[in-house]
């Protein structure tokens, strides 16, 4: 591939870039939640979590990225937290009422697309996006930084005051 190919490379893997980036920014957030709040909701709609673990596994991130975000929910009463009876140190994680009518207001999230399509790919491609993914995480130096829950870190829209 000549220059004329690699520019035409780069231009094509920036949009969609863009394009990802774009899609997760504007996921429905409403409820005044990040996606990440949600993500966490909707990964509680079939069953309770035994654990911010068992969420960290469900949302293929780590425990303190999740630890943080259902620490949110739980403040906001959407999420209820309360001590196993089989292991005391342990805090399940449901649902509240709330909680469950906001995930199933917000049927189709991103990430969920995301993983879904990624699952759905052959394995061979599998790979060749993991590896392909892993080369450019690291030749720009992103592979340094903490991979946390997609928005995690930012603020929801606040909603629009009624005048």
């Amino acid at each position: 591939m000549g220059s004329h190919g690699t520019e035409e490379a780069a231009e094509t893997v920036m949009v969609a870039l863009r394009r990802i980036v774009r899609f997760l920014r504007l996921a429905d957030r409403g409820h005044g939640l990040s996606a990440a709040q949600l993500y966490v909701l909707h990964v509680l709609v079939d069953a309770p979590a035994r654990s911010i673990a068992e969420i960290a596994a469900r949302t293929l991130t780590d425990q303190s990225s999740v630890s943080t975000v259902v620490a949110k929910l739980v403040a906001r009463k959407l999420v209820s937290r309360t001590t196993s009876k089989s292991d005391r140190r342990r805090a399940e994680l449901a649902l509240t009422a709330a909680g469950h009518r906001i995930a199933i207001a917000t049927p189709h999230l991103p990430q969920s697309m995301i993983v879904d399509a990624v699952r759905a790919m052959p394995p061979k491609q599998q790979a060749n996006l993991v590896r392909t993914l892993g080369e450019l995480t690291a030749a720009i130096g992103a592979d340094a930084m903490s991979p946390r829950m997609l928005f995690d870190d930012e603020t929801a829209p606040r909603r629009p005051t009624k005048r």
